[in-house]
């Protein structure tokens, strides 16, 4: 080990002479203004946890109203489908023929006149 060097011999005071040496104010500790920096940093970090947080939940529930109207969509969809399907039922000449035949008593031609279009109507 090495031995603590020893402190360089102080000159004695002259007399007459002004000293240098002034009073200054004692300097403020630096652990407070460290400390409210620290703090300043965990509101910060605190509050953009919390900000997120809240963002999460209104995604979440913006999803939810997502998810909602797309089984919405899916229904109605699915019913159009269906009802697409019905009215081509509907609209089938062989059903129209039928329903023709058998509920309003309709009964095909025996002949069939066609009108020519070139010629004009009759006097």
């Amino acid at each position: 080990m090495s031995k603590p060097l020893a402190a360089p011999p102080r000159a004695a005071p002259q007399a007459g002479a002004q000293s240098r040496l002034r009073v200054v104010e004692r300097e403020r500790p630096r652990s407070k203004a460290v400390r409210r920096v620290v703090v300043r940093v965990m509101i910060v970090l605190l509050s953009g946890l919390f900000a997120i947080g809240v963002l999460q939940a209104v995604v979440t529930q913006a999803q939810g109203r997502i998810d909602q109207l797309d089984h919405q969509i899916d229904e109605a969809v699915s019913l159009d489908r269906e009802l697409r399907l019905r009215r081509a039922e509907l609209l089938s000449p062989a059903r129209l023929a039928t329903e023709a035949r058998d509920r309003l008593g309709m009964v095909p031609p025996e002949t069939i006149n066609y009108l020519d279009p070139a010629v004009g109507p009759a006097p």
